[in-house]
């Protein structure tokens, strides 16, 4: 058996600007720093394609780990609709790594975009809890973001 998950956001940005956000390392920090308090990205990586990766390592900000790993590898990109991919991490304060496979789908509406994720195969309803309590506020830092570059006309 394996647990599932699935997330539904409007943004009120259009598709390819939070799909953009959402994969230009540019982003990244203001994405992920504070998602959990004190914590910054450390590397982040992208080869943006169907067999490419994305390569995050997410810790401490004063350094000195222990780090979250992550590592993604893309099965499909359809820019600026989905993104899909097979994720290994590394939870640092589990002592332990997950998998499961992940996608996003950005549908436009009159100039927003409806984001939803989706995450299957979790191992147990406490791994999938988990990951269900933390990536509102992803999504939360990719709306402030993404919102932010289209007041200000960002590309």
């Amino acid at each position: 058996m394996t647990y599932d998950l699935r997330i539904d956001r409007i943004l009120d940005a259009p598709p390819d600007l939070v799909f953009d956000t959402i994969v230009d390392p540019a982003f990244a920090d203001e994405i992920f720093n504070d998602q959990v308090e004190g914590w910054t990205v450390q590397r982040f990586e992208i080869d943006l394609r169907v067999g490419g990766t994305l390569s995050m390592e997410f810790g401490p900000r004063e350094g000195g780990g222990p780090n979250d790993v992550l590592a993604y590898v893309f099965t499909e990109v359809d820019r600026p609709r989905r993104l899909a991919y097979d994720v290994t991490m590394y939870v640092s304060e589990w002592e332990r790594t997950v998998q499961f496979a992940e996608s996003v789908d950005l549908e436009g509406q009159d100039g927003k975009t409806l984001v939803t994720i989706s995450a299957t195969g979790f191992e147990s309803a406490a791994d999938r809890d988990a990951f269900q309590s933390g990536i509102p506020g992803y999504v939360d830092a990719v709306q402030r973001v993404a919102e932010r570059r289209a007041r200000e006309g960002t590309s």
